[in-house]
């Protein structure tokens, strides 16, 4: 009785750690088929020259508003600003560093930067800790529209010609907000956890992950995950890696630094 009393426990105690690896595989499995399997194709580049970003503190957006014109969103620290707390600026450069002018969003911005031709694109944080899309008049600088956008930590952007996309680090999420509509239209799961810089190239999408630190390039409508910078060229485990295209060349900025790196893919 005792052996038999033992071995039906035994395998009612199997029975329930069998379904429960089920679980865990098929939740593991839905996953990994939403971030698609890795793709097969590594790409290198090499890096080329680098170009200078104006303004002081920290770069948390950065965008090209014309050939002419690189719009830089900066963060200064209390050890930086002239008022002695933290400020955050909009600076109008020059593609050779001369500033054009400034123009102070503390309070407002905090994060991301991009122009669909006729606006600028930023994000801030409200009160109770939701995020805030903003929509920016570039000729008087005023707020135009505030749209309330979802996830916590919308951190990159970029525009693809009809869309603006924004990077959400702690979402693991890539959403799409449609201007015509002031609304969020749909959303893509990144191939990282904390997608971060963000870039279009006419004709792929491309963001780095901090947590990996690798950089990826999406490609086709549905923002598919088509290829990955090899290690040996981009690797930035634990930072937050901006991207940028000039319509022209792709480049990237390291994490904490002042420059833009430029780079051409083998």
């Amino acid at each position: 009785m005792m052996n038999r009393a033992r071995t039906s426990t035994l395998s009612h105690t199997a029975g329930l750690l069998g379904g429960l690896c089920l679980l865990l595989t098929v939740a593991t499995g839905a996953v990994a088929q939403d971030r698609g399997s890795a793709p097969a194709l590594e790409l290198s580049f090499t890096e080329m020259d680098t170009l200078s970003l104006p303004g002081d503190g920290f770069v948390t957006g950065l965008t090209w508003m014309g050939p002419d014109t690189l719009v830089v969103l900066s963060d200064l620290p209390d050890t930086l600003s002239e008022s002695g707390d933290r400020e955050v600026r909009l600076v109008f450069s020059s593609p050779y560093g001369e500033i054009y002018f400034q123009e102070d969003f503390t309070g407002v911005l905090d994060r991301g930067l991009a122009y669909d031709g006729e606006f600028l694109y930023s994000c801030g944080d409200a009160n109770d800790g939701s995020s805030i899309l903003y929509q920016i008049e570039t000729d008087t600088l005023r707020v135009a529209e505030a749209f309330d956008v979802p996830g916590h930590r919308p951190v990159g952007m970029c525009y693809d010609g009809r869309f603006v996309w924004i990077s959400d680090r702690d979402s693991g999420r890539i959403d799409r907000f449609d201007p015509e509509v002031g609304e969020i239209s749909r959303s893509v799961i990144a191939p990282g956890f904390s997608p971060f810089g963000l870039t279009w190239d006419g004709r792929h999408m491309w963001v780095t992950d901090s947590g990996s630190g690798r950089l990826y390039r999406l490609s086709g409508s549905r923002r598919t995950w088509t290829a990955t910078a090899m290690t040996e060229s981009f690797l930035y485990r634990g930072m937050d890696v901006h991207l940028l295209h000039d319509g022209s060349f792709f480049w990237y900025i390291p994490a904490g630094q002042k420059f833009a790196v430029r780079i051409l893919f083998q």
